[in-house]
């Protein structure tokens, strides 16, 4: 492995269904600004994915890759899909040395809606390390395109994020020139407090329609604390805000299969299903939700409202 790539990697790491703002504020079911610290996924003995995450967080911090590659496995057995968790699993590998194991979460981050905007530049230094530039000028390619894209729908932050890591990969396939100071390209792991904080802004972000940017703050709540049924249902709520259905669905889809008892996730997805026109869908979130509150809760009678009012 390259000097210039364990710097990078160790320094990276139809319907308007809206909730009115004060059911946003547990989430539809959680506690937005206090979120759970155990997954009901550790039950029954699994491991934890939140605490997993933690343990991979702090082993990369103290440049103990090995074992950090070990948690992220851990918890992306859990949440496959989930881009930070990704990322986070393809810089451990690379600070490893594992390049060619690196490749394919790094991947995966990029290729995810909304993934961290450092996936392209790592999974571009991953593919000069195995030697396939011509890959690594389509993750330039890649981080042009969303530079040129971050218009109405992208925040200052998002678009400064796409230019560092676009600088960067630029500088890394001319390698006459200086390389990229790492800490401003990369991700770098927040602290479990950083993103308690971010969850919790988000809430004021969200109940102010202001989805984009409460989608950039909830990345950094999920880079923080790992795979979240809390994060992932308000990360499907912005998308679906925004229009990014599938991401929506995504999201929706994730936080139910860390938590399948999620009273707001199940709630919100059957809205969705609203919107898709997928009705018998939308009714039989009603009928889980029936189950859940077997003495009745918001979560059950906002979906009964909304299954209602387009069924009229």
């Amino acid at each position: 492995m390259s000097n210039s790539s364990k710097l990078f990697a160790a320094g990276a790491l139809l319907l308007c269904l809206v909730a009115a703002p004060g059911a946003l504020a547990d989430g539809g079911g959680g506690t937005m600004s206090t979120p759970r610290t155990e997954n009901p996924s550790a039950a029954g003995g699994r491991a934890d994915p939140a605490e997993a995450y933690r343990l991979g967080v702090a082993a990369m911090e103290a440049r103990n890759f090995g074992e950090a590659v070990r948690q992220f496995r851990v918890v992306q057995r859990a949440a496959p899909n989930d881009a930070n968790v990704n990322f986070a699993l393809g810089l451990a590998y690379m600070s490893n040395g594992d390049h060619d194991d690196a490749r394919r979460p790094l991947e995966r981050a990029a290729n995810a809606e909304n993934g961290p905007v450092g996936a392209h530049l790592q999974l571009g230094l991953v593919y000069l390390e195995l030697n396939d530039r011509e890959k690594a000028l389509e993750q330039q390619g890649e981080l042009q395109t969303m530079l040129n894209g971050c218009t109405s729908n992208c925040t200052d932050s998002r678009r400064a994020q796409i230019q560092a890591a676009y600088d960067a990969l630029t500088r890394a396939l001319n390698p006459e020139t200086p390389a990229a100071d790492p800490a401003t390209t990369g991700w770098n792991f927040p602290s479990e407090h950083e993103g308690r904080l971010a969850y919790a802004a988000a809430v004021g972000l969200i109940n102010t329609e202001r989805y984009a940017e409460a989608l950039d703050v909830l990345a950094r709540s999920a880079a923080a604390v790992g795979p979240h049924a809390d994060v992932l249902n308000y990360m499907g709520f912005a998308s679906r805000k925004l229009g990014r259905t599938d991401a929506a669905l995504g999201y929706y889809r994730e936080a139910l299969a860390l938590d399948p008892d999620h009273l707001g996730a199940n709630e919100y997805l059957g809205e969705l299903y609203i919107q898709m026109g997928r009705m018998d869908d939308a009714r039989r979130q009603l009928a889980r939700l029936d189950s859940l509150c077997a003495y009745g809760c918001a979560q059950r009678e906002e979906l009964a409202r909304w299954i209602e009012l387009a069924s009229n």
